[in-house]
């Protein structure tokens, strides 16, 4: 991942995580250290059928139409095959970026799943998991997806879309795809 992406995924993390009622937020954030790649989000028709990006990118730019054609081509670019997160990312909060073998103990069949998540991981938000930023042609607009899977029935899957003004990143809208 460029040093771009890590600093808006690094504001959105500012923003949304971090900033919630200071003092009663996270004290830490879980993150998955491999990015989701198109094909582990994409959507699906009632009867099952997946549903090509063309229409939900369509569907994208309905629900906020100052959302670039660049970016969302830069998005689908990026995001054709999972990469690695490294720990430059730089949030208010302290973070860990974890990996499948430390969560294969905790989700195992039989192993106590988000409490045992929860022990080892105490004061998390739940595990978070990105995809690469796509940027417009002139930098000013990012685009990107994250879920966050917590206890029970809570997780939600969203798109980002922020923009950058007087050099700082800030959200512009959120465009929720699931909640559980």
């Amino acid at each position: 991942m460029s040093t771009p992406e890590y600093e808006v995924l690094s504001a959105w993390l500012d923003d949304k995580i971090t900033a919630k009622a200071p003092g009663n937020g996270p004290t830490q954030i879980v993150i998955f250290e491999t990015t989701d790649s198109d094909d582990d989000r994409l959507l699906r028709d009632d009867s099952g059928q997946r549903i090509p990006w063309e229409k939900e990118a369509e569907s994208l730019r309905k629900k906020n139409s100052l959302l670039q054609q660049s970016t969302l081509d830069t998005y689908r670019k990026m995001n054709g095959q999972p990469a690695l997160l490294r720990s430059s990312l730089h949030p208010t909060v302290a973070y860990q970026i974890v990996n499948r073998a430390q969560l294969a103990p905790i989700f195992c069949y039989h192993c106590g799943s988000w409490p045992a998540y929860y022990k080892r991981f105490p004061g998390s938000q739940g595990l978070l998991t990105f995809s690469r930023v796509g940027f417009n042609t002139d930098g000013t607009q990012a685009f990107f997806y994250y879920s966050n899977m917590c206890d029970g029935l809570c997780g939600t899957g969203k798109y980002v879309i922020m923009g950058k003004y007087d050099g700082r990143w800030a959200i512009q809208q959120e465009i929720e795809m699931w909640v559980s």
